[in-house]
């Protein structure tokens, strides 16, 4: 089987023009898992898909930008603001609690799993700092992002330099939230107002998350956004957690079964 050529991805143009740089959001599609929840390139250890079916999925990404497998690091995301670094001798760290990675070591790939939440890559070029963030509604109101690019300014980034994009996700036309979930943001700030329009639902509203995201990232001094604008929810080539629950797909257990794609960046070695 050739592990290069299967997985479809979708690339960012402010990306794909870095020199040095690798990176991909990609499908659902292309891969080897078999069940229908899962179909077909999931890259989700802690679901019931087959291990041997993840890891290979998982290679074949890591093997489509060029890397070898055991150069790709992921987190166990909690929908936390946790961040972690990646730094010289640590490399070889597995599935650390968090929401976000970040290093400056070439010949690595950071990726981050989603099925709605919002995949943020982020590269300052002149100091070659790469970061990939995982930011659900929890981890995007408590700052994930924020810390993310605190987490590259640690490193040297300057705020200037820095490339974000946000990956597919979830948009508002497919993003129905109650009263409470509305409350959560406006209690936080009453201007977040703007990120919600009526549902046809009474006491219901649709969410903007990716615009909230973005705003996060242009409050920071962030210049430099690309925003890709595509549904999870309403597009079958991404996997979604939503559209799972819609659809009613559980296990014995009553557990939603579904898959998640991999976002990925790196810089190459």
């Amino acid at each position: 089987m050739n592990k290069k050529s299967k997985a479809f991805k979708y690339f960012s143009l402010k990306l794909a023009e870095q020199a040095n740089l690798v990176h991909g959001f990609f499908t659902r599609e292309g891969g080897v898992s078999k069940d229908l929840h899962f179909q077909s390139l999931n890259c989700n250890l802690a679901s019931s898909d087959s291990k041997k079916n993840v890891i290979t999925n998982r290679e074949i990404i890591s093997n489509n930008l060029g890397f070898p497998h055991n150069k790709l690091i992921t987190v166990t995301q909690i929908h936390s603001n946790r961040t972690i670094t990646i730094k010289e001798g640590n490399e070889h760290i597995k599935h650390p609690e968090a929401d976000a990675l970040v290093t400056n070591l070439p010949g690595i790939l950071l990726g981050i799993k989603t099925a709605d939440c919002v995949p943020i890559l982020f590269f300052d070029s002149k100091k070659q700092i790469v970061a990939a963030a995982h930011a659900g509604w929890k981890g995007a109101i408590s700052g994930i992002a924020d810390n993310t690019v605190a987490a590259m300014q640690n490193l040297g980034a300057d705020i200037s330099d820095i490339i974000c994009v946000i990956g597919p996700c979830i948009q508002q036309a497919s993003y129905e939230v109650d009263e409470s979930f509305y409350n959560n943001f406006i209690i936080d700030n009453p201007s977040n107002r703007k990120f919600f329009i009526d549902s046809k639902q009474a006491d219901h509203y649709m969410f903007d998350l990716p615009a909230y995201c973005v705003e996060r990232l242009k409050i920071m001094g962030i210049q430099h956004i690309d925003n890709l604008g595509r549904d999870t929810y309403s597009n079958p080539e991404f996997f979604s957690y939503r559209r799972a629950t819609h659809e009613k797909s559980f296990n014995k257990e009553g557990k939603v079964e579904y898959g998640t794609q991999l976002s990925v960046v790196g810089i190459q070695p």
